[in-house]
């Protein structure tokens, strides 16, 4: 089933991702919009039930697949029912983003056998406090049998401490980590994101880091082009319904085109990579600090 864009037609996603809480102040913007404020535990629930039970008819499929997020939904009372009641509704692919700020009263005991992953920041910060509480959080949800991964922003006060932040991963071994460059959205431009090169330069050190210890890692946010011999990490990102307390319901915007857009070049055409990669940002290929796309050879 296809949907109508102002970029034209897309796949109807069976994705959702409810954007439950409303940004902090100095939150490290990854890839969301910013909310004016958070959402009601009535709204969730109706925004959830919209989403499946409203969508059961002969032009429209019901999501099954469901992601929270928004810095404090992990530890949101309402939370572990909205889950249960989503899972009733036949979402059976639930993940959870835990925020930096929920770190130090996480209790991820709540979520077991309710969803199928938890995301956790490990992000660098004030003398490794933020190191140290993400690695905490990794190892409690080891304890109650949940499947956690780890998530670093390459944000440019994140890349100077890359390396300190592979290490408490490494040692907390979550199932897999994930580095996504800065999505252009709420604030980022191309000024205020690190240089490719220097971001290459530190994720092919710290990758081997993961690799030994046992921890996969994928690379989300970056063409292909410009990994070299980490193209192979690369990881496309799933289109779903985006919503938050401004975008509810019938008024929800697909997470691409309408909230943050791709883009590729004739040169793309001609990759052995094209089927793997979404391309990049417009806003950011329009500096001349970020080399143009290239086609990739087949090896």
């Amino acid at each position: 089933m296809i949907t109508w864009t102002t970029a034209g037609a897309v796949e109807r996603p069976i994705m959702i991702q409810i954007r439950v809480q409303r940004a902090y102040p100095g939150r490290v913007r990854a890839g969301a919009p910013v909310p004016t404020r958070s959402m009601t535990p009535e709204e969730l629930v109706d925004n959830l039930q919209f989403f499946t039970e409203g969508m059961r008819g002969p032009r429209t499929a019901a999501c099954t697949k469901l992601v929270l997020s928004g810095v404090g939904v992990a530890g949101r009372a309402d939370t572990v029912d909205a889950i249960r009641q989503a899972r009733d509704w036949g979402m059976d692919h639930i993940v959870l983003h835990a925020g930096g700020e929920d770190l130090d009263t996480f209790d991820p005991a709540r979520y077991a056998g309710l969803v199928a992953m938890i995301i956790v920041p490990v992000q660098p910060g004030p003398a490794g406090g933020a190191l140290q509480a993400g690695a905490r959080a990794i190892r409690a949800c080891h304890d109650n049998g949940i499947r956690v991964v780890a998530n670093t922003v390459l944000s440019t006060t994140a890349l100077p401490d890359l390396e300190p932040a592979a290490r408490a991963i490494a040692a907390s071994k979550p199932h897999g980590a994930a580095f996504t460059y800065p999505f252009p959205i709420a604030g980022n431009t191309s000024v205020h994101v690190p240089g490719v090169m220097a971001v290459v330069n530190a994720l092919h050190r710290v990758v081997p880091m993961l690799d030994a210890a046992g921890v996969s890692s994928d690379i989300k946010g970056l063409p292909a082009c410009y990994l070299g011999t980490l193209a192979d990490r690369l990881r496309r990102s799933a289109n779903r319904w985006y919503v938050d307390a401004d975008h509810q319901k019938g008024d929800a915007i697909l997470f691409f085109p309408e909230v943050v857009s791709f883009t590729k070049t004739d040169e793309c055409r001609f990759c052995s990579l094209d089927a793997r990669c979404d391309g990049f940002f417009a806003t950011y290929l329009r500096r001349s600090s970020f080399p143009p796309l290239r086609a990739v050879e087949a090896s």
